[in-house]
C-alpha cells in the first residue's frame, strides 16, 4: 500500500501513557547492568481482578521470589518450584467469571514477561533458564481443576498455557509509528519493539510459545510488499499511514527486517519446514495474507524470492542496521537450508 505523509495523528490515542513506547520501562541502554530496585515494588502494585486477596497475595509472593532469584539467593530450579507452588496447591478463585481458572497463572506470566522486557539484557538468559525450569515442573495448575480446551486435560505448567495471551504483539510497526510524536519516541518504540521480537523468537525456539501466523505474516509483509510501497526513507519518523487499517500492513524496514532476522536466527528450520518442505502457506486464504503478499507456484519459489529480496536490502539499503539485519537473515536461511539437505541424505 502507498505511504502517505500526514501532518496530524488522526485516530491515535491522545493519552501518551497508552502508547506502545510507554508500555514498558526499558533500561536506559543495552549496557545497563543494574535493575532499578523500585521495579519489584511496582510489580506488586499491579491490578488484580476485583482486587481479589488470593490473587494479590500470590502476586506479592511471586515478586518476592523473583527478587530472590534476581539477587542470586536462589537458582532457577528452586525459583521455578517456589513461584508455581502456591497456584499449584490452591483451588481456582471463585470470582464468578469464565476465565477464573487462568487469572492466577496469567498474572505470573505477565510478571515474567515484564521481567524479560525490562530487566537488563544480560539477565535474559537467566530468565529463560527459569522458564526452562518451569517447563519441568510436574504439577497441575490449581490442583488439576483447570481443564484445557483442546484435549480436555488438566492444564500443567509444562505447556505454558495461555502465555501468549499476555505477550505484547497486538500492534504492528506502522501502527506503532503512528503513535510516535517525534524522533525520540520513534527510537524508543523501535528499541522496545525489537527487544520484544528478539525475546519472542527465543521463546518460540524454547516452545514457550508456538510460532503464530502473525510471525509469518511479518516475514511475508516485510519481504513481498512492492518496494515502492515500503517505508525506507531516512526521514521515516515523518512518514505515517493515514489510518490504522493501512498501518497494519505498512512495511517499516528498520522495524521489520531486524524482526525477520531474529525469527530466522532462532527458528529458521521451523520456518523452512513450514514454507518449503510442507508448502504450508499454500493453504492460507487470501484474507490470512498481508495486503502485499505475492502468489507463488510453491513454497520453494517463495523462499528463493525472500532470499533475493534480502540480498537486495543487504546490498542496497541506505540504513546500516537494515543492511546488517538482512545479511544476518540471509546467513540464517543458508544455514537452515544446509541442515535440511544434510538430514535428507
Amino acid at each position: 500500500m502507498p505511504i502517505v505523509k500526514l501532518t496530524g495523528r488522526r485516530g491515535v490515542p491522545a493519552d501518551p501513557a497508552h502508547h506502545f513506547y510507554n508500555r514498558f520501562k526499558l533500561p536506559q541502554d543495552d549496557g545497563q547492568h543494574h535493575l532499578d530496585p523500585a521495579w519489584f515494588d511496582r510489580q506488586k502494585q499491579r491490578h488484580v481482578e476485583k482486587d481479589d486477596p488470593s490473587l494479590r497475595r500470590w502476586l506479592v509472593d511471586e515478586v518476592n521470589i523473583l527478587k530472590a532469584f534476581h539477587d542470586g539467593d536462589t537458582d532457577a530450579e528452586e525459583t521455578a518450584h517456589d513461584i508455581t507452588r502456591p497456584i499449584s496447591t490452591s483451588s481456582v478463585p471463585d470470582l464468578g467469571g469464565y476465565s477464573d481458572g487462568i487469572l492466577a497463572s496469567n498474572g505470573l506470566w505477565f510478571v515474567l514477561i515484564t521481567a524479560l522486557i525490562e530487566w537488563p539484557c544480560e539477565r535474559i538468559a537467566d530468565l529463560l533458564a527459569l522458564l526452562d525450569a518451569i517447563a519441568r515442573i510436574p504439577d497441575k495448575i490449581h490442583k488439576g481443576e483447570v481443564i484445557g480446551d483442546e484435549h480436555g486435560d488438566a492444564l500443567s505448567w509444562s505447556g505454558f498455557p495461555y502465555f501468549a495471551l499476555s505477550w505484547p504483539d497486538d500492534l504492528q510497526p506502522g501502527q506503532i509509528c503512528r503513535q510516535c510524536p517525534d524522533a525520540a519516541a520513534r527510537a524508543l518504540a523501535r528499541r522496545l519493539y525489537l527487544k520484544i521480537r528478539d525475546i519472542e523468537a527465543q521463546l518460540v525456539a524454547r516452545h514457550v510459545m508456538g510460532m503464530s501466523r502473525q510471525m509469518i505474516r511479518t516475514v511475508i509483509c516485510a519481504l513481498e510488499t512492492d518496494k515502492k510501497d515500503v517505508d525506507g526513507s531516512d526521514d521515516a519518523q515523518q512518514v505515517v499511514a493515514p489510518n490504522e487499517a493501512v498501518a497494519y500492513d505498512q512495511v517499516v524496514l528498520d522495524f521489520h527486517i531486524p524482526a525477520v532476522a531474529f525469527l530466522f536466527q532462532y527458528n529458521v528450520r521451523e520456518v523452512y519446514d513450514l514454507v518449503v518442505v510442507r508448502d504450508g502457506l499454500r493453504d492460507w486464504t487470501r484474507r490470512s495474507m498481508p495486503d502485499g503478499a505475492r502468489r507463488f507456484e510453491d513454497g520453494a519459489t517463495r523462499w528463493v524470492f525472500w532470499e533475493r529480496r534480502l540480498g537486495e536490502l543487504a546490498g542496497g539499503s541506505a540504513d546500516e542496521e537494515v543492511r546488517g539485519a538482512a545479511e544476518a537473515a540471509l546467513g540464517s536461511m543458508a544455514l537452515g537450508e544446509g541442515v535440511w539437505r544434510d538430514e535428507a541424505r
